[in-house]
């Protein structure tokens, strides 16, 4: 490696300004470090503890088969829920607004040498608290913010209050749910119902189905890049659009669709029994490319409705269908946090 390569990882600012304040962002305890002035960036410094970050050796050295799409779905979840990522949008300092357009996070680990010169950056500066020291390096995440492009640096004095406001930017959640169900192909009567258990309110939940439709996915593309009126761009859109859609639904079958309602205009996840029970395949984007679309209309019971995409059926699919709610969405909302 060349020096210039390394001296790229390591943390040179012009400038500093220590926050080292504490603060709890929904939920999350976290230690406000530092505002850099750099070569060519400037940036919000971040630390934590996640201890759902630590794993045994032995899960290291032997990674997880999953036998069905629905184990590696659940465990997309969980690992996605242990990230506990927190999205800053915007800090306030000295009546001066800093906007951020972008951010990375990472746990400290042995390979992880930009991760531990950042460290002893901030452990020279006598940011890291005393409690941290028997703490596992794997469970510490240091968490970068960069200001906006384009925007002017900030005119900080450094003799005056360094006190910062966060804006943290609203988030979604998912939870496993799995209540399955059957229904008929086609659209439902009013009070079409199912009801199902939600864990985190521990109570019960309800839904009701419009319609259950298929979807021609490639028609409907093809005629709307007959839009795209550069010939060259539209048949490029076209065969990356195909080369995507190859694994979530082969051209001689057509995308099943739920339309649904719920009372609290809750976002919900459905998949088709098959599919979740159907053992994994390379590169199948079928559970991830996540076909969940918001609707303007309102439903046949008065509630707003909303679309999800399912998985691939027969062109001319008929009869009862085995779905399930896999999951649901939980909005966490926009909060603003005071460091003082």
């Amino acid at each position: 490696m060349r020096l210039r390569y390394l001296m790229q990882e390591m943390l040179l600012s012009k400038e500093e300004f220590v926050i080292n304040k504490r603060v709890n962002i929904q939920g999350l305890d976290v230690l406000v470090l530092s505002f850099t002035i750099e070569k060519d960036k400037n940036r919000l410094w971040l630390m934590y503890e996640n201890k759902d970050l630590i794993v045994d050796d032995f899960d290291n050295e032997y990674p997880e088969e999953f036998k069905t799409n629905r184990e590696e779905l659940l465990n997309s979840i969980e690992e996605r829920r242990k990230d506990k990522y927190l999205y800053i949008k915007e800090m306030e300092i000295q009546e001066q607004l800093i906007r951020f357009d972008s951010s990375s996070s990472a746990p400290i680990h042995d390979m992880n040498r930009e991760g531990m010169m950042q460290l002893q950056h901030f452990a020279e500066k006598g940011l890291l608290p005393d409690e941290w020291d028997d703490v596992k390096l794997e469970s510490l995440v240091i968490t970068v913010y960069e200001q906006a492009e384009g925007e002017i640096i900030p005119n900080i004095d450094k003799e005056k209050d360094l006190s910062v406001v966060l804006h943290i930017d609203e988030n979604i959640e998912e939870i496993p749910i799995q209540c399955p169900f059957t229904v008929e192909f086609g659209k439902q009567d009013i009070g079409s119902e199912v009801v199902y258990y939600d864990p985190i309110l521990e109570k019960e939940k309800n839904f009701f189905i419009n319609e259950i439709y298929s979807y021609d996915v490639y028609e409907d593309t093809l005629t709307k890049s007959e839009q795209i009126e550069d010939l060259e761009m539209r048949e490029e859109m076209l065969k990356d659009f195909n080369r995507a859609m190859e694994n979530l639904c082969p051209r001689d079958k057509n995308l099943a669709v739920i339309k649904y309602e719920t009372l609290d205009n809750v976002q919900l996840n459905f998949m088709m029994k098959d599919y979740l029970e159907a053992e994994p395949i390379v590169h199948d984007s079928s559970g991830s490319i996540g076909f969940i679309c918001k609707c303007d209309e309102t439903g046949i019971n008065g509630y707003k409705l909303r679309e999800c995409v399912l998985q691939a059926v027969d062109k001319d699919f008929s009869g009862e269908i085995e779905l399930e709610l896999f999951s649901r969405y939980v909005e966490i909302p926009e909060e603003t946090v005071e460091c003082f």
